[in-house]
């Protein structure tokens, strides 16, 4: 997408939370507030190298905890946000894994922080705070994903891929993503609304 493309797109995404917020327009100016700052965040965090970083943070991390785990893992020097299992089971050999969009974390970070920086009613102080608790649950709660997906790999074998990937990981980071929102998000408001906030 163009540059100028993307200008004209953030002006009109600004103009029309500013809008909404001046006519009180609350839920209109919540959704479409925490729904374009997702877009913005991702766009900016891929733009600037973001989501390789925490590709490579997110590899690392988990090459680190299963080696000291005892399951043998490397990281490719030539990509480093690609992650090398070692397989113990069937064939003996090396499995890759590649940590991208899906397993960095961007997207869940950015959807969690559009939700809690446009969240009404909380002071901009603990909007932050909790923003910045919801990012470290995110990031352990994707780091816990993937290593549930590479101890799977080692002792099941390359033929437990999409068990492991597409089951149990998902199901694993969709609980516990959930269980955080609800936490930081849900259980708040029914604090507050119940007058037992802070």
């Amino acid at each position: 997408m163009s540059p100028w493309l993307l200008a004209v797109l953030f002006v009109v995404w600004v103009a029309g939370v500013v809008f909404l917020r001046r006519h009180r327009v609350w839920i209109a100016f919540y959704t479409v507030a925490t729904v374009g700052l997702v877009y913005w965040l991702v766009i900016v965090g891929r733009s600037f190298g973001l989501e390789l970083r925490l590709a490579q943070s997110v590899a690392w991390t988990v090459s680190g905890i299963a080696n000291a785990a005892g399951v043998p893992t490397r990281i490719f020097q030539g990509a480093p946000g690609v992650l090398l299992v070692l397989v113990v089971a069937q064939e003996v050999g090396w499995t890759v894994l590649q940590v991208g969009v899906e397993s960095s974390g961007l997207l869940e970070l950015s959807v969690l922080s559009a939700l809690l920086l446009f969240y009404p009613g909380w002071s901009r102080a603990r909007r932050l705070q909790t923003t910045l608790l919801g990012g470290a649950g995110i990031g352990l709660a994707n780091i816990l994903r993937m290593f549930v997906i590479v101890v799977m790999l080692n002792r099941l074998g390359k033929d437990a891929l999409v068990l492991a990937h597409n089951y149990a990981g998902k199901a694993l980071f969709f609980v516990l993503a959930i269980a955080i929102f609800w936490f930081l998000i849900t259980r708040n408001t029914v604090k507050d609304l119940s007058g037992g906030g802070a």
